[in-house]
């Protein structure tokens, strides 16, 4: 498994996903990375335990702006990500909201693939991150 941290992975990831991507697209795909960046550091944040709320602390206490993707790696990553395709975390647009569920559907695949986590230990996330994708699609407000 590679060490690295959410911020590296989000950002090969997204350069990954964009590079044949309309315009609209592109700024739709930038609409919803911000959207999970911000929904890590201030939501998936407060759902640590144990060590990992511990070095958050410890990393805040440094001022760094964006301690969870900088500290958190991709295991962190993968389980934040069926909360948020959880309703008060999506988006309002129906496009970019598609895009919401689009993105983290693929992103948990990509995780996996690229063997950035271990498949044993972090089905039951991607199952459950299935599962919000295809709660998400079925959501009333779609």
């Amino acid at each position: 498994m590679d060490p690295l941290n959410a911020d590296t992975i989000l950002r090969r990831f997204f350069a990954a996903s964009g590079h044949t991507r309309h315009p609209e697209s592109l700024l739709r795909y930038e609409r919803v990375q911000f959207h999970l960046r911000s929904y890590l550091e201030e939501v998936a944040a407060t759902r640590l335990a144990g060590v990992d709320r511990e070095l958050l602390a410890l990393e805040r206490q440094f001022g760094t702006e964006t301690p969870y993707v900088q500290i958190m790696g991709a295991r962190e990553l993968l389980h934040a990500l069926p909360e948020f395709l959880a309703v008060p975390q999506l988006l309002p647009d129906f496009h970019d909201r598609l895009a919401q569920i689009s993105v983290a559907s693929r992103l948990a695949q990509w995780l996996c693939s690229r063997r950035l986590v271990q498949r044993e230990d972090s089905w039951n996330d991607v199952v459950l991150t299935r599962a919000a994708a295809e709660q998400a699609r079925r959501s009333p407000a779609l």
